[in-house]
């Protein structure tokens, strides 16, 4: 004999996850900061924009100018704010819009392993603006006073690069800078610049690797120290047959 059961309730479907309601905001403000600037570059007059690139672009004819001339800056904070002010600037749409692309890739994942907060963001800032000065800083020293202005984001991009590569997708934990994962991604990050320095000047992309190579160093370093408050550890998943 069968006994008649009751239907069972419907089950609630689960909650859809709303991707911009979880976005870190220090990402997304910082990827409408750049795109916004380049706006404002795009349509400025001719003569704004040369003026623009004169004092707030990176460059080496400026630091490496003598005495007296023209070039040189008017005092040393007018020289030290273009270490982080050339990432404000870009060259064209392309351009901007690459960087803003990578910045969003990657310093999501990063933002979100920093943590929350006042603090997390302060972190993340931490990362993107030291490995802006640091690929700055190896460009200048790498150039001598005939060698272009540089300008863009690449510098901090890289630096959230080598970051996300330090975490491992699987378990949210560090990896170790000689682990074989990050020394592996680290050879892909490699050939792709080597890529980008010898291929982009056939379709007029000239790439200041100087400023990639600085900011993802001082990226993978300041990862490296920085302990993770954001998202748990998981166990790795088991495999399914």
């Amino acid at each position: 004999m069968t006994e008649a059961q009751a239907a069972p309730p419907p089950l609630d479907k689960p909650p859809r996850e709303k991707f911009f309601s979880n976005f870190p905001v220090v990402v997304a403000a910082t990827a409408i900061l750049l795109v916004g600037l380049y706006t404002a570059y795009f349509f400025a007059p001719f003569d704004d924009q040369q003026s623009t690139l004169f004092n707030f672009a990176l460059a080496p004819e400026r630091f490496w100018a003598e005495a007296g001339s023209p070039k040189v800056y008017p005092d040393i904070q007018s020289a030290l704010l273009t270490l982080v002010s050339t990432s404000l600037l870009h060259g064209d749409w392309v351009h901007v819009i690459v960087n803003t692309l990578m910045l969003v890739q990657f310093g999501a994942p990063v933002s979100q392993a920093l943590g929350p907060g006042i603090a997390g963001a302060g972190k993340w800032m931490l990362v993107f603006i030291v490995s802006i000065i640091a690929g700055s800083l190896l460009y200048l020293g790498l150039q001598d006073a005939d060698g272009p202005y540089a300008v863009g984001a690449s510098g901090g991009v890289s630096g959230l690069i080598a970051a996300a590569f330090l975490m491992d997708p699987y378990t949210w934990r560090k990896r170790t800078l000689w682990s074989r994962e990050f020394l592996l991604m680290t050879l892909y990050f490699i050939i792709i610049n080597i890529v980008l320095v010898f291929g982009g000047p056939f379709v007029g992309l000239y790439v200041a690797w100087e400023a990639h190579a600085g900011g993802y160093i001082a990226g993978a370093i300041l990862m490296a120290v920085m302990p993770l408050r954001g998202l748990p550890a998981r166990a790795p998943r088991a495999a399914e047959s």
